[in-house]
């Protein structure tokens, strides 16, 4: 009887959690161990994470946090014939960290922690970013041909691109002058729009919005500069806590979702 009284108060709690936002502490307490291994698998291949070569905490727009700059290496790039340099400054969560914003982002759009649920959104998180939040710098990735790594410049968790093309490499081997550029690059050197994903979860305009956020970052189609400084932000408010809004809002849009909704990406 006493167990049959514990488990109904505890589901008890569980309701009352969904119905007012909040995760029950011992849900956490007793999910965190086995989460934080799972995303340990995320962060070991987090590929940026080469060479550290400082730690900065008085970087402009990001004084107090840890950023990490890294000189790291791709593989055999086919136009380079061997591997291309790249530098970016990143604020990549722990796993525990991780472990605790895929739990909160899973209780926010379904009140529960579903293996398929926690899952869904550490996959998605492992295809689209490894987790890698790059404050600024040159991310190489060879999304379309195998081996030919293309440089995406990226300004607070977003594609950005330059407003003087003259600084993007032409061939797309930027030389170690141009590699600290783009560590170094403003607002004031980028062009008025930026790419429509926020990592470290790709999300959307649409879907910040759809989730409550009342910023004017425009949407997929007018991609306003404004919303480096919304993205740049919330991630800072997650680093201090066990939720980030942005990860929230692609939860709530992929939770409990559609079937095969994810199958481009091989996620269930």
């Amino acid at each position: 009887m006493k167990y049959v009284l514990s488990a109904m108060l505890l589901c008890l709690a569980f309701a009352a959690g969904a119905k007012n936002g909040k995760m029950p502490r011992s849900l956490m307490k007793d999910s965190l161990p086995a989460m934080t291994e799972r995303c340990e698998k995320v962060l070991k291949a987090a590929y940026m994470e080469g060479t550290l070569l400082e730690v900065n905490k008085k970087l402009e727009g990001w004084e107090g946090y840890p950023v990490r700059l890294y000189e790291y290496y791709t593989g055999y790039d086919s136009t380079a014939c061997g591997p291309k340099k790249g530098k970016v400054y990143l604020l990549n969560p722990s796993p525990e960290k991780l472990a605790r914003w895929i739990m909160t982002a899973a209780w926010e759009a379904s009140g529960t922690l579903k293996f398929e649920y926690t899952e869904r959104i550490r996959k998605y998180i492992a295809h689209q970013s490894g987790a890698q939040f790059p404050v600024s710098g040159v991310v190489y990735e060879a999304m379309y041909k195998k081996g030919d790594y293309y440089p995406y410049l990226f300004r607070d968790g977003v594609t950005v691109y330059l407003a003087d093309s003259t600084y993007f490499a032409a061939d797309k081997h930027p030389d170690e002058k141009m590699l600290d550029f783009y560590l170094g690059m403003g607002y004031g050197d980028l062009k008025p729009y930026t790419g429509r994903y926020a990592r470290i979860c790709s999300t959307t305009r649409e879907q910040y919005k759809a989730a409550g956020g009342a910023e004017d970052v425009g949407d997929s189609e007018n991609r306003k500069l404004y919303w480096l400084e919304v993205v740049r932000g919330l991630y800072k408010k997650a680093w201090k806590s066990d939720s980030n809004e942005l990860i929230n809002a692609w939860a709530k849009a992929y939770i409990p979702g559609e079937p095969g909704q994810l199958d481009w990406a091989g996620i269930k």
